[in-house]
């Protein structure tokens, strides 16, 4: 199973969808998940995609897309928008939120120390202080942490340094949070697919 895990300071409260940087940059919350979760004409099996939003009003509120269960999301930002606006808007009613598409009042710590206790040598942090990917064998099976635009907050970046999660790097160059993501499939793709 393929698991990202993106800490976003998205808003946890009802948001306009045409203004998706003004939520909190749900834009950029949308184009990681697209990328995360679709390939060019499908989406891809096994996948976890999970969002730690952290904006106001009410956080933290945890969206999960799974892919093997999913059904109607399609991969522009403004369709994967709604989905997200519909999970916040059901938080504490039901889960799923719709198929495939769950929501859950946990925070970043939470899922990542979950994460770790059930697969510890595999959850990886993308940093660009990190070890070079090159270097770093990453498998099959992956649990992905990475921040939105302004990277992670210094308590969780300790957080994870405590944990023993290890930091991985692309190289000097910093890219979009959702170009990382792309990058992750990729290599994996590569060295799974040979």
């Amino acid at each position: 199973m393929r698991e990202f895990i993106l800490f976003s300071r998205g808003v946890t409260s009802d948001f306009n969808i045409n203004d998706l940087p003004g939520a909190g940059r749900m834009d950029l919350v949308a184009r990681c998940v697209s990328t995360g979760i679709f390939l060019s004409y499908s989406l891809r099996p096994d996948v976890k995609f999970h969002v730690v939003l952290n904006g106001p009003p009410n956080p933290p509120l945890t969206i999960t897309f799974f892919t093997n269960e999913l059904k109607n999301v399609s991969p522009d930002e403004r369709n994967i928008a709604s989905h997200i606006k519909i999970a916040i808007k059901n938080s504490g009613k039901k889960n799923p939120s719709e198929p495939g598409i769950y929501v859950e009042k946990i925070s970043f710590e939470e899922l990542v120390r979950k994460k770790v206790e059930e697969c510890r040598n595999s959850v990886f942090y993308l940093h660009k202080e990190g070890e070079d990917i090159k270097n770093f064998e990453i498998g099959k099976d992956f649990v992905a942490i990475l921040g939105d635009n302004k990277g992670l907050p210094e308590k969780e970046e300790i957080f994870l340094e405590r944990l023993g999660v290890k930091k991985i790097s692309l190289g000097k160059i910093e890219y979009l949070s959702s170009q990382v993501v792309t990058i992750i499939n990729y290599e994996v793709d590569r060295k799974c697919m040979l």
